[in-house]
This record gives structure tokens, C-alpha cells and sequence, in this order.
């Protein structure tokens, strides 16, 4: 009983390991995409993957710029992406719409809106 416990643990460990790498190259995919655009900071707000699209993942994004709004603050944009694997990477295949919900970015790599 105390192994199987202890394989859990690991199993759930490695799986957000896995998650967590997956992230960091989805972000690093994203400020490849914006490089050229003034971003200053990405933050991912969203990292979505599905077992029936293995090759895919949604990715949604709080994108602050090096210049300001019309209030003086540095400019914010939510973005929202479809991504696709790219060797042990991620690379942005669509724009989509920002969203931070689960359920709602599996309609978006379903294919819906």
C-alpha cells in the first residue's frame, strides 16, 4: 500500500513537471511570435491540453507592451492562441479568443468558437 502511494505521488509529480515544461515552451512560443511587437512581459494566464488533440494545446496570455494607454499605464492585451507541437516544442498555429476557462478552450481546439 505504502508503494502504490508512493507511485502516485510521483505519477501526479511528474505530471505537473511535464505541465509546468509545457508552459514554459508555449510562453517562449508566444514572445518568439510578439518579439518584434514592443512586449515587455508575457504572462500565461491559461495552459490547456486535450487527450483527443495530443498535438495541440490552447494557450491564453496577459501581454504587457513597452508603451503606454491613454491613462499613462503600460498597454495590456489578453490574447488567446491555438498552438502545435513543434518537436519537443509549441508553435502558435491560430489566434483564438482570450479565455481562462478550461471548458472553453477545449471548444476552441475542438474547432469552435
Amino acid at each position: 500500500m505504502k508503494a502504490f502511494a508512493l507511485l502516485a505521488g510521483l505519477a501526479t509529480l511528474l505530471s505537473i513537471t511535464s505541465c509546468a515544461n509545457n508552459e514554459g515552451k508555449a510562453k517562449k512560443a508566444v514572445e518568439e511570435y510578439l518579439k518584434n511587437q514592443g512586449a515587455t512581459k508575457v504572462v500565461i494566464d491559461l495552459f490547456y491540453t486535450n487527450k483527443n488533440y495530443p498535438d495541440k494545446a490552447y494557450t491564453s496570455t496577459t501581454i504587457t507592451y513597452n508603451f503606454a494607454s491613454s491613462s499613462g499605464n503600460p498597454q495590456r492585451e489578453f490574447l488567446g492562441f491555438i498552438l502545435a507541437r513543434d518537436g519537443d516544442g509549441w508553435r502558435i498555429e491560430n489566434n483564438a479568443s482570450y479565455t481562462k476557462e478550461e471548458d472553453q478552450a477545449a471548444r476552441y481546439l475542438a474547432g469552435g468558437k
